[in-house]
């Protein structure tokens, strides 16, 4: 059996979700955005990146920071753009998750595709760790036995 990684609750995330056609936005990542109404993606397929970006509710492609679910993590079922990146990163059905980099003098934080974690129950399956993962992980985590909130929210545990 292959042993499982945990997440670093700090780390800025999301996690997309095939089946489900679901996106998972941490709530570090929220927070890093400060706490936006509004955001939006950036999807760059040539550069293997997705961003979200605080924007107004006019904007296009704006999305509303609806009622944050019990780990105030948000999500939000985009079925098109999900099917669309998991095409074009040539990834099978699990979910993936990613570390973001934020970019505050753009509002925004980027997520490397290529650098996306598959994981399985919520959590990061061993032997597919990034360095940047790697670092993170390194940094420790205040409960290295304990899965975060995401890591619930992505399980469907309760």
């Amino acid at each position: 059996m292959q042993e499982q990684k945990i997440w670093h609750a700090g780390v800025l995330g999301m996690t997309l979700n095939m089946d489900e056609g679901r996106i998972t936005i941490f709530r570090s990542t929220l927070e890093t955005l400060g706490w936006p109404s509004h955001y939006r993606f950036l999807y760059n397929p040539q550069m293997n990146q997705i961003a979200v970006q605080v924007c107004s509710a006019a904007d296009a492609g704006a999305h509303r920071v609806g009622k944050l679910n019990e780990f105030s993590s948000c999500e939000i079922k985009c079925v098109a753009f999900v099917r669309m990146v998991y095409k074009n990163a040539q990834w099978d059905r699990r979910s993936y998750r990613m570390i973001g980099n934020p970019f505050p003098e753009q509002r925004l934080v980027s997520f490397q595709i290529q650098e996306a974690l598959p994981i399985e129950n919520g959590r990061v399956l061993d032997g597919t760790v990034s360095p940047t993962f790697a670092l993170c992980r390194a940094e420790g985590s205040p409960s290295q036995n304990n899965p975060t909130p995401e890591e619930k929210a992505d399980s469907g545990a309760v």
